[in-house]
């Protein structure tokens, strides 16, 4: 008996640490320039919509995004390009994906995507391809801030924090990083 007291708790506390690991999705690492070189189509915009809904067979959700596209880096995007992530909700049913990125409508975002299938687009490195805008509230001028995949395990990536940009980057120097100096249409 005396030994289920004092060894109850600290089984307890190392199941909860092994539960919380097995909930984190893990994907091979992409550096800005992997992302710019490997993705098809680099482009800034707002999202525009976002639209859960379900498969087929009911058993999968998924979500739609919109991105209204404002300037297109790299590939031929024009006018707006449609996103396909699993997981949303649908009918007060909820379907999780860990690491699966977070839309708000009217967020402007600059994104790194792959082909799909019927013209839809995945973000490249399935959460690593996307970054938000924030814009200087004097000038105007677009940064990109640092890409947080808090929700995901980077397998493959750099000793330290899991930002690989900085706080804040101007756009501009931010696709010269990622394109190699090869932006698009600007």
């Amino acid at each position: 008996m005396l030994f289920r007291t004092r060894f109850t708790p600290i089984l307890v506390v190392v199941l909860c640490l092994f539960v919380g690991k097995t909930n984190a999705t893990q994907i091979i690492h992409r550096s800005v320039e992997q992302l710019g070189s490997e993705s098809t189509e680099v482009v800034r915009g707002k999202v525009a919509s976002i639209q859960s809904y379900w498969n087929a067979d009911k058993s999968k959700i998924y979500t739609d995004i919109i991105v209204d596209v404002d300037e297109s880096y790299k590939g031929a995007s024009a006018g707006s390009v449609r996103l396909v992530q699993l997981g949303g909700v649908v009918d007060n049913v909820k379907m999780t994906v860990h690491g699966a990125l977070q839309w708000r409508a009217d967020e402007e975002v600059l994104l790194f995507l792959e082909p799909y299938k019927n013209g839809a687009y995945h973000v490249s490195g399935f959460s690593q391809g996307k970054f938000k805008i924030e814009r200087d509230p004097r000038s105007g001028t677009p940064f990109v801030k640092g890409r947080d995949v808090s929700d995901a395990q980077l397998v493959g990536a750099p000793t330290g924090s899991k930002r690989e940009v900085a706080e804040k980057m101007t756009l501009d120097s931010f696709i010269d990083r990622a394109l190699g100096g090869k932006g698009g249409s600007r």
